[in-house]
């Protein structure tokens, strides 16, 4: 492609077109790809095709804004590559002496619009139930306990017999870094882990297992998890850490208090002592089944 370190569009400042032309072409002769030039040239042309405003005027609020209002239903992943992108042009004005400041600073990314918790319509979630019920009483059970104990893949993965505690409806998992946390289910998810259990042709130490008794892998787990999305028609692509989400959105959104569910998650700046210190062990349980089941 000829030509390709240069905006291929008029912009409307074209003082700003003149400086993103000598950053690209900056680019080129440092010996960058010409498929990362061609990234960066298409996403600050976006950028500076919607702003009449000089590069050298604009605050971090006008950035945060413009990625606010146009960059709503991207992932994070893309959003830290964009405002690294943007980040790179900044510098390159600073070492050129475009302007003093740059006004991102290198690796914060608190500018960064936080997307909104994932989270199931009323009738997506019927739909995906609906759906469950009609898939093996394994897939139904290993659903319906992640999504309502917030449980991602590999805690479910290395789940045991002798980790459940149906008639309280707790179960110890081992999450990441190998800690240990108690979860609590509902009286339908334990009603079905009963019928599951008694059921198995294999009553193997591990709970959830293939046809042969062995433990399900936590690639097979995520794959059940988005097969019944695909089948219920959902408009996400539906993983096990989003029904973790959805597990915490749906218990705010209940009106349980962030401190609880976090405590339930284990997650969060709060540690385990402090949360114990609030709250006891029982109470937290009575909460989660007035405002779960």
């Amino acid at each position: 492609m000829d030509n390709y370190w240069k905006v291929k569009k008029q912009l409307p400042n074209i003082l700003n077109q003149k400086v993103i032309d000598n950053f690209l072409l900056h680019l080129k002769l440092a010996n960058r790809g010409q498929g990362t030039i061609i990234q960066y040239r298409e996403f600050i042309t976006l950028f500076f095709s919607q702003t009449s405003e000089s590069f050298s005027s604009l605050t971090p609020k006008d950035i945060l804004d413009w990625f606010t209002k146009n960059q709503e239903h991207i992932k994070e992943t893309t959003y830290r590559f964009r405002l690294s992108i943007l980040s790179s042009f900044y510098k390159f004005c600073v070492q050129e002496a475009y302007i003093e400041q740059s006004p991102i600073i290198s690796g914060d990314l608190s500018m960064l619009p936080q997307p909104l918790p994932l989270y199931f319509e009323r009738e997506e979630s019927a739909k995906t139930r609906s759906l469950a019920k009609l898939i093996s009483l394994r897939n139904q059970l290993l659903f319906e306990f992640m999504l309502t104990t917030g449980c991602q893949g590999e805690e479910v993965s290395r789940l045991n017999r002798r980790d459940l505690d149906i008639p309280n409806r707790t179960a110890r998992v081992v999450g990441q870094g190998r800690r240990i946390r108690y979860v609590h289910f509902a009286d339908q998810c334990a009603y079905m882990m009963g019928k599951y259990i008694n059921g198995r042709r294999y009553q193997a130490r591990t709970l959830f297992t293939n046809y042969t008794g062995k433990r399900l892998s936590v690639s097979r787990i995520h794959r059940i998890v988005r097969t019944i999305g695909v089948e219920a028609g959902l408009k996400i692509r539906l993983k096990p850490h989003q029904l973790s989400q959805i597990f915490s959105t749906e218990l705010l959104a209940r009106g349980m208090e962030i401190p609880f569910v976090r405590d339930e998650l284990n997650r969060g700046p709060i540690k385990r002592k402090q949360i114990y210190t609030q709250h006891s062990n029982r109470e937290i349980i009575t909460l989660y089944h007035i405002f779960i089941g």
